[in-house]
């Protein structure tokens, strides 16, 4: 048997707590409204009374996955609404069977063996703040069996104010997910979700590093990669909202919003196209080795990935004379092209043409193949220069004054071995030079 939700009104349910807040006796230390020390009231409920907190980050992505592959409407997930609790408590029961680094357990493995110890934390219309998975948890096992599990008929509540405000909730359940790093944590999506939101209701950036225990960099990073992972979904796939459908790829998509920024015009869009194939790459594991070696395709090697790229598939990059670009016999606007002025448009259609785009994928990556063998071979020719440099830079450093009576052999054994390399390296250098010279 499973379990069936219920979603009592708003009224009958504020009107239980509060009886039952007024007669509770017991209480327990909360510190994380307000910042400050807070004795809130501990009631018991029926299983089926509290009901799960929508807003909540964690359950953002697959809120949205759910949506799009439904095709519900954007306002679904409705507080009060009985099909979307349903929903949510499948979203929910996903998250409490999942553990963490298989060293934590899962909620409903750990919900089996000890039953609830702490309780949940609700407002005062039965909002669960905290504790979501662990009541999706307790529904699943007393649905399975009510009378195994008989200890789950009720659950145990502490309540918060009633004149708390939606943004103090939301505080609440981020320095909650902040502070226990024994939780499973939020995926990155849900938590550039969080920082996004929690920016756009108006806390600085000082505020949110406070918060969240993130450095400035981390959160501006964080924003910035959830734009960039928007971008792709909604002009790349065609599916805005499918956080889903990139969760594997969160190292591209923070190098993307890092790299990128500093980049403009054509050559920004050419660069994001090199970084959304290997997204695509990537998901359909073609995409060997570390994401971190593959950055400076779309980074600070983008022009010369673009320029060996263009060249191998035939498209000219190079503008002629000057050049007039998107006009119309309406349009007056008209772009001019300064001679000789590189312009990445073919490149960038041939990389939005789905009839191209993957073969030209496969060139993109044998292109950065042949660029990084390259780069390894001119840091193998300039290997000798650079140790010699740093040879002569510590012989420079060496003083003598103090040197101990009892090294002086020692050293000067190390002069003469030093002397004989020289040596043998000027007879190469020589050797060297001279066949340099010679007529091929």
């Amino acid at each position: 048997m499973t379990y069936e939700t219920k979603v009592e009104p708003s009224r009958v349910r504020a009107e239980m707590i509060a009886e039952r807040v007024a007669v509770s006796t017991e209480t327990e230390t909360f510190h994380e409204y307000q910042n400050r020390e807070h004795k809130l009231p501990v009631i018991t409920l029926p299983l089926h009374v509290p009901i799960y907190r929508m807003a909540n980050f964690r359950t953002r992505t697959a809120q949205q996955s759910y949506l799009r592959r439904e095709g519900k409407d954007a306002g679904f997930f409705q507080q009060e609404n009985e099909d979307a609790q349903a929903i949510q408590h499948q979203i929910l029961i996903k998250f409490a069977e999942e553990e963490r680094d298989r060293s934590i357990a899962s909620i409903i493995g750990v919900l089996k063996d000890e039953k609830q110890r702490l309780p949940l934390l609700i407002t005062s219309l039965g909002i669960v703040v905290n504790g979501n998975r662990r009541l999706a948890a307790m529904r699943k096992l007393y649905g399975e069996d009510s009378s195994q599990h008989r200890a789950f008929s009720h659950v145990k509540c502490m309540v918060l104010p009633s004149t708390i405000t939606e943004d103090e909730v939301v505080e609440i359940e981020v320095r909650l997910q902040m502070k226990r790093r024994t939780e499973l944590p939020y995926n990155w999506i849900d938590e550039a979700i969080a920082i996004r939101e929690l920016r756009d209701s108006g806390k600085g950036i000082k505020d949110l590093s406070a918060l969240m225990n993130k450095s400035k960099g981390d959160i501006e990073d964080a924003i910035n990669a959830l734009a960039e992972a928007d971008l792709y979904l909604s002009d790349r796939r065609g599916t805005p909202g499918d956080y889903e459908a990139i969760d594997f790829a969160k190292e591209l998509f923070f190098d993307m919003g890092s790299s990128l920024s500093s980049k403009q015009g054509e050559a920004q869009e050419m660069s994001r196209r090199f970084a959304w194939t290997l997204v695509e790459k990537r998901g359909k594991g073609g995409l060997s080795g570390r994401v971190y070696n593959f950055n400076p395709m779309f980074g600070k090697k983008a022009d010369e990935v673009a320029e060996r790229l263009a060249e191998r598939m035939g498209v000219e990059l190079q503008t002629g004379a000057e050049e007039y670009l998107d006009a119309t016999d309406d349009d007056f606007d008209i772009d001019i092209v300064e001679a000789g002025e590189v312009s990445y448009k073919p490149l960038i259609a041939l990389f939005d043409d789905p009839t191209t785009r993957e073969d030209l994928g496969d060139e993109l990556l044998e292109v950065w193949e042949s660029i990084v063998e390259a780069d390894k071979g001119k840091k193998r020719a300039q290997q000798p220069l650079n140790l010699i440099q740093q040879a002569n830079s510590k012989l420079t450093e060496v003083d003598l004054t103090d040197a101990a009576p009892a090294s002086l052999a020692a050293i000067e054994k190390q002069l003469d071995a030093i002397e004989s390399n020289v040596a043998r390296l000027r007879t190469v250098v020589a050797k060297k030079k001279s066949d340099g010279a010679k007529p091929s």
